[in-house]
């Protein structure tokens, strides 16, 4: 078992795996993510007191493998593209984790219900980064997950804060704080970005109860010039925060 506990050991702990430029410079901004990300896992697995339960992390990346190391009693499950088409940055070919128990699934296809990924009922899911990729809508995704977590379990949320100082500064100046979409299919690029208004409404309204929803500054600053942002984020009130976190609970 390795436990986390700083955002040095999570770089360590990737030091000598053959990572690329795009891995590198991506596990250097997410860190600080995974990290907080991690110790909410942690206060969350303290609700069951098995031995074992199920953990699923959709969309695999670095923090798939974090999973698995810091849990390992637990059985880390994972949802997403097939493991060739998921290939980029946020996973690169060295990253470990259980193919066993990986399923392929389009989070797009929570449009077809008849289509639904069916697995064991998992007692904490998360969903990071990821539904700002998605072009169907939230309402479906929601609804889907919701039918994989178990009775009284958690989904967690992060996403970027579709209000942050950086979007509302652009927007003040005529220019569109969103990057034009990818001609990629498997990853465009973000479709669509939520406030925290936004998603507590959705999830209460898909079956979850909002257990606590936090904004805050998680992306490292790798550049100089986002080492400038990142001082004047440090001040900011926290609905300019850069990211948004949410704990839900299933609630029906």
């Amino acid at each position: 078992m390795t436990e986390f506990q700083t955002t040095s050991s999570i770089e360590q702990f990737f030091s000598r795996r053959d990572l690329n430029i795009d891995a590198r410079i991506y596990l250097r901004r997410h860190t600080k993510r995974f990290l907080y990300l991690l110790e909410t896992v942690k206060e969350l697995r303290a609700n069951f007191p098995q031995t074992s339960i199920r953990i699923c992390d959709v969309g695999p990346s670095f923090f798939t493998e974090l999973l698995s190391e810091n849990f390992p009693s637990d059985t880390i499950l994972s949802i997403g593209y097939e493991h060739e088409q998921s290939r980029g940055g946020h996973l690169p070919e060295e990253i470990l984790f259980d193919k066993t128990t990986f399923h392929h699934f389009d989070l797009n296809e929570a449009q077809k219900r008849d289509k639904w990924l069916t697995i064991p009922p998992c007692e904490i899911i998360v969903i990071a980064e990821v539904i700002e990729h998605l072009h169907v809508a939230p309402t479906l995704v929601l609804q889907f997950l919701h039918s994989l977590v178990s009775e009284n379990g958690f989904l967690i949320i992060q996403t970027p804060n579709a209000a942050s100082t950086m979007k509302r500064l652009l927007l003040l100046f005529g220019r569109n704080p969103y990057e034009m979409l990818r001609e990629n299919a498997e990853n465009p690029g973000h479709i669509r970005e939520y406030t925290k208004k936004e998603l507590c409404s959705l999830a209460e309204q898909n079956g979850f109860r909002v257990v606590k929803c936090e904004r805050k500054n998680y992306f490292a600053r790798v550049y100089p010039i986002e080492k400038v942002y990142g001082v004047v984020q440090a001040i900011v009130p926290p609905s300019f925060k850069d990211g948004i976190t949410l704990v839900l609970q299933k609630s029906k």
